[in-house]
């Protein structure tokens, strides 16, 4: 039977959840790669009142060249965590305290995101010293469930509710694809520069970049 993330919390990780590569840039194009996220669903939609509709004010809107597909902007995926991105050894004591005690994570997995299971939680899935160390290290909710979950914590339903669908169905996923794993898009085994200008552009609104997409050691990122 699936396992629990904690005795109050009922999230459970299905058998057939689709996975995500994770790769990083920090330039102004977007990007994450290998490294395979399980996206976790809870038993319940995420309900979090820190899971807030794009705001209007903020929300922008892209125009692909190719289609004149209309993509408006996540403003949460504009302010990259820096921090979560440098490279462990400039870290100091106290934030690989963070990193390491609280979140799990080793030089190796900090240095190729992704490979760390606790970021296949949302925040709201975390234990309390995860989300302490999260919170220590500059991750808020909204920072980590866009920047380090990527949403594949969320449930269809959830994604809907704030406008993130929208952003995956350009990627190819669907209700039955996300919920059920019943197959995932083609776009989940093709490099950055593959992909269309429209799915780039909605990947990055998923805070993804072409290293983090592409799956390279934060020590190979071209920054």
């Amino acid at each position: 039977s699936p396992p629990t993330k904690s005795p109050n919390q009922t999230t459970l990780v299905p058998s057939g959840a689709p996975t995500k590569s994770v790769s990083l840039e920090i330039t102004s194009e977007f990007s994450i790669a290998s490294a395979h996220l399980t996206k976790r669903t809870s038993s319940n939609p995420t309900t979090s009142p820190t899971l807030q509709p794009l705001d209007q004010g903020y929300a922008q809107l892209l125009q692909s060249q190719n289609n004149a597909t209309l993509i408006r902007l996540n403003p949460i995926a504009q302010n990259i965590p820096l921090k979560r991105f440098m490279e462990w050894s400039l870290l100091n004591q106290t934030e690989q305290a963070y990193a390491s005690d609280n979140l799990g994570y080793t030089q190796d997995s900090w240095n190729n995101p992704g490979n760390n299971t606790v970021e296949e939680w949302s925040f709201r899935d975390l234990y309390d010293s995860e989300a302490e160390g999260a919170l220590g290290l500059g991750l808020d909710s909204e920072a980590w469930d866009c920047h380090i979950n990527h949403y594949y914590g969320y449930w269809w339903s959830d994604l809907a509710k704030n406008g993130y669908d929208v952003y995956f169905s350009i990627l190819g996923w669907d209700e039955d694809k996300w919920d059920n794993g019943s197959s995932e898009p083609e776009t989940e085994g093709m490099e950055w520069d593959d992909m269309s200008e429209e799915q780039r552009e909605a990947a990055e609104q998923v805070c993804f970049f072409r290293e983090l997409w592409n799956g390279l050691p934060i020590p190979q990122w071209d920054v």
